[in-house]
């Protein structure tokens, strides 16, 4: 349970009289930007030109730092939304689709919006698939 109704109000108190709170160190301000900016990032709905927002208020170092805390899932799931036609092989590991990320945040991966990503092809309707003689087998379904 919060201790106060508006954390904001309690954070500028924080912020505005420095020398009643000494052991409160740059490094802990780094650590709650770097918190509140993760939760910003994770966010739904931010789109590149929000998250370079984000990196010019906060700054670059500290921007840096939320993206590498982010867990894979986090980060797989931003690349994902910066770039929903991007290929599984940029996206599949956390390293992998942090890298992408970075690339679309430099502008060196152009995101086309609405771009068909590159689809299989399909097998020709006229080759049916072959029927399978030992599905209906008891031992087959029960795996004896």
């Amino acid at each position: 349970m919060a201790l106060t109704d508006n954390g904001r109000t309690a954070l500028t108190a924080v912020l505005n009289n420095e020398t009643l709170f000494p052991r409160v160190k740059d490094a802990d301000f780094v650590a709650a930007a770097i918190k509140l900016a993760r939760k910003q990032v994770i966010a739904a709905g931010l789109t590149r030109d929000d998250l370079l927002k984000l990196k010019t208020t906060i700054g670059a170092e500290v921007f840096e730092k939320t993206l590498e805390g982010l867990s894979p899932h986090h980060v797989k799931l931003l690349a994902r939304r910066l770039d929903k036609d991007a290929a599984e092989i940029e996206v599949n590991t956390g390293s992998s689709a942090l890298a992408y990320v970075r690339q679309i945040l430099s502008g060196d991966v152009a995101a086309a919006p609405g771009a068909p990503a590159e689809t299989p092809a399909t097998p020709a309707p006229d080759a049916a698939a072959k029927k399978n003689k030992y599905l209906g087998r008891k031992a087959f379904r029960t795996g004896r």
